[in-house]
């Protein structure tokens, strides 16, 4: 027979199902009851009731909607006030409207998913700058009255730059 939950088994399993619920992170539940995270983890996962379960999926839903419906709002004042600033001929502001609704919906967009955030990631090669290579340089420097530190520093430093964490 496995081990008995932890949490199951706590005296204030009703308040951390709550908190669990309510969205408060496995670690400050751990934090506020004195119990292990990976307890409270496999618990949320293994023991929280359906109906718990449903009530805090249903919150996750209605925040969500709440963010939703707020960027909707803010869409439908801005459009409304581009509208009224092309009619009197404000050029700039109308402009400056425009900028703000691109935002607006490309933070729609991500928020419901219809966007993804596919910005290519840079890769910099911190071997060859300049300010790196003079900063290795200082250190090997200073290093040299100790051979066996050097050494070990080297070879780190060889590991880090090829890639091994």
């Amino acid at each position: 027979m496995g081990a008995v939950c932890t949490i199951c088994a706590h005296p204030e399993r009703d308040a951390m199902d709550r908190a669990i619920v309510s969205g408060t992170s496995y670690r400050g539940v751990a934090a506020q009851w004195h119990v292990g995270r990976e307890a409270v983890r496999r618990h949320a996962i293994r023991h929280l009731s359906a109906a718990l379960a449903a009530v805090r999926t249903q919150a996750q839903d209605d925040r969500r909607a709440s963010l939703l419906d707020r960027i909707e709002t803010l869409i439908e004042r801005g459009e409304a006030m581009f509208a009224a600033a092309a009619a009197d001929g404000k050029a700039s502001q109308a402009l400056a409207v425009l900028k703000e609704l691109r935002g607006l919906l490309e933070l729609f967009g991500r928020a419901t998913g219809e966007l993804r955030n596919d910005t290519p990631t840079v890769v910099v090669n911190l071997a060859t700058m300049p300010e790196y290579v003079a900063a290795r340089t200082a250190i090997f420097d200073a290093l040299r009255p100790y051979p066996e530190v050097r050494a070990v520093v080297s070879g780190r430093l060889h590991q880090l730059e090829a890639g091994d964490s």
